[in-house]
């Protein structure tokens, strides 16, 4: 049977991965790709085999090793709680790999809606959330559980934004709110650590 090549809109539709961020990683040769005449296209069979092999390492590279100590990852695990919300799977999965490997403890949500209600039941010290979202979008999710946390009396949790599009827009949004860590996909893990590392009311043992 032939092996069915599929365009780059097509795979940034299946996989709800923007299409910038799959030239990235063609670019950088971290996922599978081939060039027909001038056309970038993905070969199936070599699609899905990247999807249940690599998707964790597909848009940051999770390292095979622990970052810790199991005695540092348990005292960190015990008081920082991260909530991540991206309706995009894969970057779900490989963030919450990182994370977990590093000792903390993560809750996902794919929707802004579902962060607020996860927010209104539980406390958080971080929230790393995508910008563009179907409904709530990740600035505005920020912003309403901000709103909640203050109601509550109880110290808002720091805050991370990543995306994968340029929007001078979200960005001027997110300034006016004082979110500082607004990080484009596909990131390194230096970088991110880097940015959970400059929250203040994180015990950090990444050195």
């Amino acid at each position: 049977m032939e092996d069915k090549f599929f365009t780059l809109n097509e795979v940034s539709a299946y996989l709800k991965i923007p299409k910038s961020t799959l030239y990235k990683l063609s670019q950088r040769k971290e996922i599978p790709s081939v060039k027909i005449g001038k056309q970038l296209r993905f070969r199936k069979s070599s699609l899905d085999k990247w999807i249940s092999e690599g998707e964790a390492e597909s848009v940051v590279s999770v390292p095979n090793e622990p970052l810790a100590s199991q005695a540092d990852k348990e005292a960190v695990s015990k008081t920082n709680n991260v909530l991540l919300v991206d309706d995009d799977t894969l970057v779900r999965r490989s963030i919450a790999k990182l994370l977990n490997t590093c000792g903390y403890n993560v809750d996902s949500a794919a929707s802004g809606e579902e962060a607020l209600e996860k927010a209104k039941s539980k406390s958080f010290d971080l929230i790393v959330a995508d910008v563009r979202m179907a409904g709530m979008d990740g600035i505005e999710a920020i912003e309403k559980i901000r709103e909640f946390y203050n109601k509550s009396q109880k110290t808002p949790p720091q805050e991370i934004v990543i995306t994968g599009y340029m929007d001078t827009q979200a960005e001027e949004r997110a300034n006016r709110l004082g979110i500082e860590d607004y990080l484009y996909k596909p990131f390194s893990v230096s970088e991110f650590i880097s940015a959970v590392k400059g929250k203040t009311n994180f015990r950090s043992y990444l050195n």
